[in-house]
C-alpha cells in the first residue's frame, strides 16, 4: 500500500487538501480518471481502484461460502498461540498450555456451556456512545439466562460492574494474564485474540452477545457462535448483513433502539441531524419521547418548578474528636438539588420485552458439550475442608 498526499499547488490549506481528496474520490470511484485536474495526474499517474467500506466483509463472506472449513482454519492459524517467539534468544514457545491453565484458574470447565456478555463503555459524548452497553440490561440478561438454563453467563469486554463467575472483563489488565507473556514477544491484542482462538477450538459450548463492535466479529470468524446486536435503521448495516447465512454461527438481531440512557441520548441526537435520511430521524424521534429535556444522566435541562427537595448527605455517626473534647451530635447536612429529574420508567431505557426474550432464547440454545452436567449452576463447585483441630483433653481426666 502506498500513501499519496495530494496538495493543491495554488492553495496548501487543509481545507483545500480535503476538497482535492474528495474530488479524487468522486472521479476515480466513477472510473473517470481523465477528468482529474492536471496537477493531480502528476501525483496519481494511473487510475485508483476504489473499494467501499463493505468490500472487505463481502470478501470474507464469499470465502466462507465457498470453503467454510478451510477459511475458518486459515483464520484460526492467524491467532493460534502455538508458536510465540521467545523474548530472549531464538525459538518459539507453545503458549496454549498456559492459556488452558489461565482459564481453569478463572473457573472455566470444558464440559460446560458459556455465553459471553460483551460490554463496551466510554464517555457519554464519544463518537460511538450508542454502541456502549447498558449495565441494567446486561444484569437482567445475566439473571434470566442463569435462572432459566444451565448456560453460564460470563462478563467480557470492558468492566461495567457486571459480576459473574467466571469473569473475563478486562482480563488483559490483570496480573495473572500479563505474567503469561513475560518470556515471549507478542502484540497484546494478538494475545487476546489467541485466547478467543483457544476457546473456539477447545471449548465446544460457547456463545457471545454484544452490541455491534469489531471485537465480537473476531470470535465469529474463529467459529464462536455470535449474536450481533444492531439498532434499527443503522446506516452501516449492509456491511455485516453480508455475513448472515455465510459465516457459520453468526446472527444479527435488530433492536428498536439501543439500551441505556447514554446510548439513547447519543443515538437520538445524532439521528436528528439534518444530514440523516428522514426515516432515520423519524424513527429516533418516535422512540425517544422519554428523553425529552434530558441533557445527561438523570439531569433535566430545565429547572424543576415544584417544591425544592433536599437529599441528605452521609454523615459520620461518631465524628473524630480529640481526647477530652465533648461529644457533639453530628449535624445533618443537605445537598440542595434544584434540577430534579422527571420520573423515568426503566422500561424505556431497556430493550423491548420481545427483543430481550429473543436474546435470552438465543443464549439458552448455546450447545451443551458432551458429558456436561446441566443441573448445577455455576462453573466452580468450591469444597471447604475443615482444618483438623488439636485434641482437647477434658479437665480432670489426668
Amino acid at each position: 500500500m502506498k500513501l499519496i498526499t495530494v496538495i493543491n499547488p495554488s492553495d496548501a490549506s487543509a481545507e483545500a487538501g480535503e476538497k482535492s481528496m474528495k474530488g479524487v474520490y468522486r472521479q476515480v470511484s466513477k472510473r473517470d480518471f481523465r477528468n482529474l485536474p492536471e496537477f493531480m495526474k502528476t501525483m496519481i499517474p494511473r487510475p485508483i481502484f476504489m473499494r467501499s467500506a463493505t468490500f472487505g466483509t463481502g470478501v470474507i463472506a464469499d470465502a466462507f461460502e465457498s470453503d467454510e472449513q478451510g477459511t475458518q482454519g486459515k483464520t484460526r492459524a492467524l491467532w493460534r498461540l502455538d508458536k510465540v517467539p521467545k523474548k530472549e534468544g531464538t525459538g518459539v514457545v507453545d503458549k496454549r498450555p498456559a492459556l488452558r491453565g489461565f482459564l481453569v484458574a478463572r473457573g472455566f470447565l470444558q464440559k460446560r456451556a458459556y455465553v459471553f456478555l460483551f460490554a463496551k463503555e466510554g464517555l457519554r459524548k464519544a463518537e460511538k456512545a450508542h454502541h456502549f452497553t447498558s449495565i441494567l440490561t446486561w444484569r437482567l440478561l445475566h439473571e434470566e439466562i442463569a435462572r432459566t438454563s444451565s448456560v453460564i453467563p460470563v462478563a467480557a469486554g470492558d468492566r461495567i460492574g457486571l459480576r459473574t463467575l467466571p469473569n473475563l472483563a478486562e482480563f488483559w489488565k490483570d496480573a495473572d494474564w500479563t505474567s503469561l507473556w513475560s518470556d515471549v514477544t507478542i502484540d497484546p491484542r494478538s494475545a487476546q485474540l489467541g485466547l478467543w482462538c483457544l476457546l473456539a477450538e477447545e471449548y465446544k459450548g460457547v456463545s457471545i452477545i454484544g452490541m455491534r463492535s469489531g471485537m465480537i466479529e473476531v470470535p465469529a470468524l474463529l467459529g464462536i457462535r455470535t449474536l450481533y446486536l444492531e439498532e434499527k435503521l443503522n446506516q452501516q448495516a449492509e456491511r455485516m448483513a453480508k455475513w448472515t447465512g455465510k459465516v457459520p454461527g453468526f446472527e444479527r438481531q435488530v433492536v428498536e433502539r439501543p439500551a441505556g440512557i447514554k446510548q439513547q441520548l447519543y443515538w437520538r441526537n445524532e439521528s436528528a441531524k439534518s444530514y440523516q435520511p428522514s426515516d432515520v430521524s423519524s424513527h429516533a424521534a418516535n422512540n425517544s419521547a422519554h428523553l425529552a429535556g434530558m441533557v445527561q444522566g438523570f439531569r433535566l435541562g430545565r429547572p424543576f418548578r415544584g417544591r425544592t427537595k433536599f437529599t441528605p448527605a452521609p454523615v459520620l455517626e461518631q465524628p473524630q474528636r480529640k481526647r477530652g473534647e465533648p461529644f457533639l451530635r453530628p449535624q445533618p447536612t443537605f445537598l440542595a438539588n434544584t434540577r430534579l429529574p422527571a420520573p423515568i420508567d426503566a422500561v424505556n431505557i431497556q430493550l423491548a420485552k420481545a427483543e430481550f426474550d429473543k436474546i435470552v432464547t438465543w443464549a439458552k440454545a448455546t450447545p451443551t458439550p458432551t458429558g456436561a452436567t446441566t443441573s448445577i449452576h455455576g462453573s466452580v463447585v468450591r469444597t471447604v475442608t475443615a482444618r483438623p483441630q488439636p485434641a482437647v483433653t477434658p479437665p480432670g481426666s489426668d
